[in-house]
């Protein structure tokens, strides 16, 4: 399966009318990716923050853990460590797995 089939988005951050402790948040591109859980059942989205995004600032500060990028676009992309989803509730799955070179590879 790719990347690519699941729905993918880059995910920015601040900008106009974005304040924190009442000062301007500059805008952001590509502090992460959004896409269609890969499990197939669970009809949820990921979020992945990146470490190192694509705008070349900093990581966004979250409470999130952040994964390395290469590759800058949806067919290119590898993400290190693997991404193990939790199960929250009712909502959510346990899908295990990674995203190398645009292709989505199962734990």
């Amino acid at each position: 399966m790719r990347l690519i089939d699941l729905d993918p988005g880059w995910v920015g951050a601040g900008g106009e009318g974005v304040t924190q402790d009442g000062q301007p948040v500059p805008e952001r591109h590509g502090v992460g990716i959004a896409f269609d859980c890969p499990c197939g059942v669970c009809g949820s989205r990921c979020y992945i923050p990146f470490e190192n995004p694509l705008d070349g600032g900093p990581a966004f500060v979250s409470d999130h853990p952040y994964w390395a990028r290469t590759g800058d676009t949806f067919e290119t992309l590898t993400l290190t460590p693997s991404i193990q989803r939790r199960k929250v509730g009712e909502h959510g799955c346990t899908w295990h797995g990674f995203i190398r070179n645009g292709e989505i590879v199962h734990a």
